[in-house]
């Protein structure tokens, strides 16, 4: 079964969603574990940076569907009006 070129290109492009998720998280606990070690604190920047990488992944994850979702209609679009 073969699988069109737009659609194997829109999985790929929904299957990063979830990579670039996972690296706001990490991005952000990881700058918190450093900065708990450098300031010498308790871990309260690494829970900090779990929440903060958590939303600002989560607010990647909406805009870049909103921007796949709308790529999707107008790609639909052009090819009913041509």
């Amino acid at each position: 079964m073969r699988v069109p070129e737009e659609d194997r290109r829109r999985i790929g492009a929904y299957l990063g969603l979830g990579w670039g998720f996972a690296f706001a998280v990490g991005l952000f606990v990881g700058l918190g574990w450093l900065l708990d070690g450098w300031l010498d604190a308790s871990p309260i920047f690494t829970v900090i940076g779990v929440f903060v990488g958590g939303a600002a992944g989560f607010y990647f994850v909406v805009r870049q569907a909103f921007d796949i979702q709308q790529d999707t209609r107008a790609g639909e679009r052009d090819n009913d009006e041509g």
